[in-house]
């Protein structure tokens, strides 16, 4: 498909938002942000971002989701997300959001960093346990996973993928198999970031989608389905405002059950977020794969992504996988094997298969895994202007159909290469 560029001054943007000057004391924290990571690029946009602020009232809409400072009066805004968490950056919380932001702006290297400063320490004993665990960890062998995948699949009807929706690596191996599942009679796709309120078999790919869909590599799983010809089953149930996390799963779990009633020969795909898929109860909270294995009498395949790539989602996994990474070469992601036998090496019974990640590899200041396993091509954009900061790809048969503030970017980014360009 024809790509557009859009070259946006930083400055430019920055005041169409409805700039005003930044309170000293939000400044200095900005400031402070900046000296703790490692790229250049971002310091340069938090010292950008200490001159100018976006004006919360002008901008922040209601959404189902709250006040949501990506979305802006004219459309999507992708910078006004980092001044909001920068400015209070000292909350757990919003360096959560701030990683998911970053990765939305196209650093998703710098997303994984944060992301990373999330977990609390553990003891000493536990970081012990870790290399008493590989020193003891046996023959193991690595066989690629989307091939192992595709094998698998063969006989299920349906088969459930967990993401932690920070570490997009894990959406990008997704994207990678969705033809694969296509081609195995899987026609209904679901995925949690889509918005009960709308139709999406027929309106255009914009940011009324759902909040997680303006990630520009889930507009690409989002335009790949759709391009294959797979139902897309929207999350959840609009009629329900206030839902616990019981509930919500409970009417999720109730939705995919009733596809496989309507139509007796349906196959699911489906994408959760974290431990939505677990086929165990974990305490008080009965997770949605497992509602949906007792009320469908189907036992899903159900395949972590989230435990064993970088960061992990906690921090035994994180220094687990560290340590692992640095013991074995993992250049694919894969499925461990011992004695045939495909095996978890947390011990996570929840799951039935876990898929073991690559660590992302720096490409020009961003991570490899965004080629979308060779699907996309690099493209140097020449900077033309002196404050230029973001670069955004469009899809030119949707500009033609939408504002483009509205569209979800094929891809976009901040970082340049040593040459300057990005």
């Amino acid at each position: 498909m024809k790509i557009c560029w859009l070259l946006g001054c930083f400055l430019g943007l920055i005041q169409m938002a409805g700039a005003q000057a930044l309170p000293k004391q939000a400044a200095a924290q900005i400031q402070q942000a900046a000296k703790t990571q490692t790229t250049p690029p971002f310091s340069a946009a938090a010292l950008r971002l200490q001159q100018y602020r976006l004006d919360n009232n002008l901008h922040n809409q209601p959404t189902p989701e709250g006040n949501v400072p990506l979305y802006a009066e004219g459309g999507l805004h992708y910078l006004q997300p980092l001044y909001e968490y920068l400015k209070s950056y000292a909350s757990p919380v919003e360096k959560n959001r701030l990683s998911r932001h970053l990765a939305y702006a196209g650093d998703h290297l710098l997303a994984d960093y944060f992301n990373q400063q999330l977990y609390d320490s553990m003891m000493q004993e536990g970081y012990q346990d870790v290399h008493r665990f590989l020193d003891t960890l046996g023959k193991i062998q690595l066989t690629p996973a989307r091939a192992f995948i595709k094998n698998r699949i063969a006989n299920e009807r349906v088969v459930m993928f967990n993401e932690n929706p920070v570490q997009l690596q894990q959406r990008a191996f997704f994207y990678s198999m969705l033809e694969d599942f296509y081609q195995a009679g899987f026609r209904y796709l679901s995925l949690y970031w889509l918005s009960p309120y709308l139709k999406t078999d027929k309106a255009p790919l914009n940011k009324f989608w759902g909040y997680q869909v303006a990630d520009p590599v889930a507009g690409e799983i989002i335009r790949k389905a759709r391009q294959l010809g797979f139902v897309l089953i929207p999350y959840g149930d609009s009629s329900i405002n206030k839902r616990t996390a019981n509930v919500q799963d409970a009417v999720q779990a109730t939705r995919l059950a009733s596809i496989l009633q309507q139509d007796s020969s349906a196959r699911i795909l489906v994408l959760e977020e974290l431990a939505h898929i677990s086929e165990l109860p974990i305490g008080d909270y009965t997770p949605m794969a497992t509602v949906f294995s007792r009320i469908s009498g189907i036992d899903p395949l159900t395949i972590d992504l989230t435990e064993l790539s970088t960061g992990s989602s906690f921090e035994y996994g994180r220094y687990f996988y560290q340590e692992l990474t640095k013991k074995i070469n993992v250049d694919a992601p894969s499925v461990v094997m011992r004695n045939g036998q495909a095996v978890s090496l947390l011990e996570n019974d929840q799951y039935d298969l876990q898929v073991l990640f690559p660590p992302a590899k720096n490409l020009r200041n961003r991570a490899d895994w965004l080629t979308l396993s060779g699907n996309r091509k690099e493209t140097p954009i020449r900077p033309t202007e002196r404050e230029l900061f973001l670069v955004q790809a469009y899809y030119a048969d949707e500009t033609e159909r939408s504002a483009f503030t509205y569209l979800i970017p094929a891809d976009q980014t901040y970082l340049t290469d040593r040459d300057g360009y990005y």
